[in-house]
């Protein structure tokens, strides 16, 4: 069946207009919640660190890679062209990272004809309002790209497969990836002439403006090239072995993205004709019975674990006080429930309907992709273009665009380092932290995300849902029994779960059974309504909140109080950031980026003697006695005001330039609660 008759027989009114109207609207909802007041939450201490390493950047030009510090050099340079057109400001860096969470919506959006078009619009609803997709879509982190870059490589090995040329999609962005590979030496090359030709402003800008123009003109010609390359075809190839590379530049947990997604290609070409046989239909209450029986005893050999998860959710949701809204409880519970009702209808159908709505334009096999390969007697060239962008991008990134070959080594070390950070859980939320998180914060997507793997696999009609599925409950798995847990690492494995949770409730809603039909189209509803509140409750109300599943050791709101008294202080000292400001809390972060104009602004880390500093920032509690000691005679205490849980700050003033209000440093001693602290 061509590309055109694939959705002849599916729902009649969701034509091709319907189609991509519906397609904008979710795609600008997506951009509307990533996009939207950047500023509100105060930066985490991570994203202050990754400031500090992009403000070295930006100002010495310099970045070296080192496998101890977090992760790998893509951000940094990704966010260049937005900090260099509109400056080191909040917005600028966290745009950098939003704009991959709206692009990640779009490619769901791309594999319509293998999810079907409801299913690919139920699929990118729920990547779009994912509280935790939109949470750190708003974070200057690595994550998001790196999610990103894991749907890039699906979709392009799905397009070389598929495609016969080179879309306007492919195109772009391949041309986008080259600029991106020439844009940081574009700029380096033109202040380097610059310092050396003695030059200003002006001639600066004339030198970037000359090499942007010789930069694109090898732009052009590289991708004329491509295009005429069997109609660019093999541009769906080379962009899937680029996203491979700048996984490895983005995080070390690529090989978990990449090892899951093998053994998920292994495991659909093993259970597929299985699945379709005729065996399975005629034994199919004994398959009833066989996973029944599977569940019950997975829940038996962890019983302990499922004891202090029913334990958490008592405690979580059902004391008193504990939960903010009622009804969202009510709400996931009815989805749980309604999910066993589906469970029942999808068991008792099983037999009478197993026919999709729509076919996959062309079969996802190996076959078919070493038969894609070799097209025209081209495989050796192919393979060779692969393994130079994929060397090329990984040495470009990691040796900082060729000025720091140690980075390249340094990144086969990482891993040694990562074993190790890996091996704790510094969370301390136990094996099951993840489902704790998700069924707090992102229920929908979780049991949703589950459930609809099942019957992808169960129903076998199409190998991408299949993939999908195993690739989101094995990535599932594998963090669950890996002891390192951070937040964030969940959205790896909750983006093909909210792919699948689309996919099967389509293949419901646009089945015959009416029951089916029902349950899934209330399902629908209800996983969206709960997913909207959630992240408007996440993303715009606590987002600070240390209950809510994605905000681990967050800055609180408070902090932003702290910097615009500085602000204020700086001002009114008439020297602006000029001010000398002492940080002597040996907790600062996220800090750095908050005071990265104010030219004498000391991270100390200690106590100093000093009695000529416009202001100093100590720490509560453990520097006290300290700081009565050393500034009570020069220094007056404004206030004190929250970094993150258990950690709070102490601003002190220089008396001349203290207001009325300001008090003697022993006053902190009756300090009780802090200001701006929100529960």
């Amino acid at each position: 069946m061509g590309e055109a008759d694939t959705q002849t027989i599916q729902t009649k009114w969701l034509n091709d207009r319907v189609w991509f109207v519906l397609a904008g609207l979710i795609i600008l909802l997506a951009a509307v919640l990533r996009f939207i007041d950047l500023t509100l939450k105060p930066l985490h201490h991570d994203e202050g660190v990754n400031g500090f390493f992009l403000t070295n950047l930006v100002r010495d030009g310099v970045y070296k890679y080192d496998p101890a510090n977090y992760h790998g050099p893509t951000l940094y340079y990704l966010t260049l062209p937005f900090v260099e057109a509109f400056g080191l400001k909040t917005i600028p860096i966290r745009l950098s990272v939003a704009i991959w969470g709206v692009l990640m919506v779009v490619l769901v959006l791309y594999l319509r004809n293998y999810l079907g078009r409801l299913g690919s619009l139920l699929a990118a609803l729920f990547v779009a309002l994912s509280p935790g997709m939109v949470y750190i879509s708003r974070y200057f982190i690595h994550e998001i790209f790196f999610v990103f870059l894991s749907l890039a490589l699906v979709v392009a090995i799905v397009f070389f497969i598929e495609k016969q040329r080179a879309g306007p999609g492919a195109i772009i962005w391949m041309t986008l990836l080259l600029y991106t590979c020439f844009m940081p030496s574009v700029v380096n090359l033109a202040a380097t002439l610059n310092e050396n030709l003695s030059g200003g402003e002006t001639l600066l800008w004339v030198l970037r403006v000359l090499f942007f123009a010789i930069a694109s003109a090898l732009v052009f010609y590289v991708m004329r090239l491509l295009v005429t390359w069997e109609q660019g075809r093999p541009i769906y190839l080379l962009l899937a072995a680029a996203s491979v590379a700048l996984l490895f530049a983005t995080k070390e947990t690529t090989f978990i993205t990449l090892g899951t997604m093998a053994i998920a290609c292994f495991c659909v070409y093993i259970w597929k004709p299985i699945a379709q046989g005729e065996a399975l239909r005629r034994s199919w209450l004994t398959v009833v019975i066989v996973i029944h029986v599977a569940i019950i005893g997975a829940a038996l050999l962890y019983r302990g674990d499922i004891s202090d998860a029913g334990s958490w959710f008592y405690e979580t949701f059902l004391t008193q006080y504990q939960i903010h809204e009622p009804w969202v409880l009510y709400g996931f519970v009815f989805i749980a429930l309604l999910i066993v009702v589906a469970w029942v209808l999808f068991v008792l159908d099983f037999r009478k309907n197993r026919e999709s709505e729509f076919e996959e334009p062309v079969t996802l096999t190996w076959s078919n992709f070493r038969a894609s390969l070799a097209r025209n007697g081209n495989l050796t060239l192919i393979l060779a273009a692969v393994a130079t962008v994929f060397v090329y991008l990984f040495v470009l990134f990691f040796s900082s665009f060729f000025t720091h070959k140690a980075g390249v080594f340094d990144a086969f070390d990482a891993y040694r380092t990562w074993t190790k950070t890996g091996s704790k859980d510094h969370t301390q939320n136990g094996r099951l932290a993840y489902l704790r998180w998700g069924m707090k914060v992102e229920s929908p997507i979780l049991l949703l995300g589950v459930f609809g793997s099942v019957l992808s696999l169960l129903w076998a009609r199409h190998r991408l849902a299949m993939f999908t599925a195993l690739w989101g409950v094995g990535l599932l798995a594998a963090y669950t029994l890996i002891p390192y847990k951070t937040p964030w690492l969940a959205l790896s494995f909750l983006l093909p779960l909210a792919i699948s949770a689309g996919y099967a409730l389509a293949q419901m809603i646009e089945g015959s059974s009416l029951g089916l039909k029902v349950s899934g189209s209330i399902l629908a509803l209800a996983g969206v309504a709960l997913l909207s509140w959630q992240t408007y409750d996440l993303n715009f109300v606590r987002y600070d909140d240390e209950d809510m599943g994605y905000v681990y050791a967050h800055t609180k709101r408070g902090f932003n109080d702290l910097m615009d008294k500085v602000k204020y202080y700086a001002d009114k000292s008439g020297k602006g950031e000029d001010a000398q400001i002492e940080i002597v809390s040996p907790d600062y972060w996220p800090m750095t980026w908050y005071l990265n104009d104010y030219k004498h602004a000391d991270f100390y880390g200690q106590l100093i003697d000093t009695n000529s500093a416009e202001m100093i920032i100590a720490k509560k509690d453990s520097q006290d006695a300290d700081v009565i000691k050393r500034y009570s005679g020069h220094y007056k205490y404004v206030g004190i005001y929250p970094l993150r849980p258990d950690v709070n700050l102490i601003l002190l003033v220089r008396r001349d330039l203290a207001d009325p209000t300001a008090q003697d440093p022993y006053k902190i001693l009756e300090y009780e609660t802090v200001p701006g602290y929100t529960d």
